[in-house]
């Protein structure tokens, strides 16, 4: 047996397991974060649609139908859609939906970013009512917060801080519009509620930089 022979026999055969597909596996993971970023995006959302419409199983059941059925939620609601210009689903659909659903409530009240003072006054006045927070007689003049001369932004941040000493924040649900979509709630909810929009992976804004 020459020394070549004798050398090949000696080895010891290769018993190395071959590791996992690493591409595989980093798909893997990703589809499984990326899923549980899904649900807990649903699961805020569905959350924020109840605090905000105190409690409404059928705010939160529009949500969840544009959630988990998009296309049946365009077809039920696409008259009320058209004033949107929706005719089929769009990334945004369950927000769209949040907004629909609380103005149908009265919980809103959406307004031009150019609005007559009328119109802003009423429309605050109204999102009271519906919430049950009647000030006291000399507080509810809020034609006092307003200066004619600002705009409607303005005007707005005005009102806000007229209603702030009360314990209520005015806000608006960002929908990436030129129209305000009012909400009043109390500003110990203020800071869960704004969590939970941005858990959503949306956004509700005080009309007061300082919140």
């Amino acid at each position: 047996m020459n020394w070549f022979r004798w050398w090949n026999k000696s080895r010891k055969p290769d018993t190395t397991v071959p590791s996992a597909d690493p591409i595989g596996q980093q798909t893997s993971v990703a589809n499984s974060t990326g899923t549980q970023a899904a649900v807990a995006k649903r699961e805020a959302l569905l959350a924020l649609s109840r605090k905000l419409s105190g409690g409404s199983e059928q705010v939160a059941g529009e949500v969840a139908q544009a959630l988990d059925q998009p296309d049946a939620y365009v077809e039920q609601w696409g008259e009320r859609l058209l004033n949107r210009c929706i005719e089929e689903p769009t990334p945004d659909l369950a927000w769209i939906a949040l907004v629909d659903a609380l103005g149908e409530h009265g919980l809103v009240w959406e307004i031009d970013w150019k609005q007559e003072i009328e119109t802003t006054l009423f429309a605050v006045h109204s999102l009271l009512d519906c919430r049950g927070w009647l000030l006291p007689a000399a507080d509810r003049r809020l034609e006092q917060a307003i200066q004619t001369e600002h705009d409607t932004f303005q005007q707005l941040i005005e009102l806000h801080d007229w209603l702030r000493p009360h314990g209520l924040v005015l806000g608006h649900l960002d929908i990436n519009s030129d129209s305000y979509v009012l909400i009043v709630v109390r500003e110990d909810d203020f800071t869960e509620i704004g969590l939970l929009a941005k858990a959503s992976g949306y956004t509700l804004c005080s009309f007061c930089s300082g919140l």
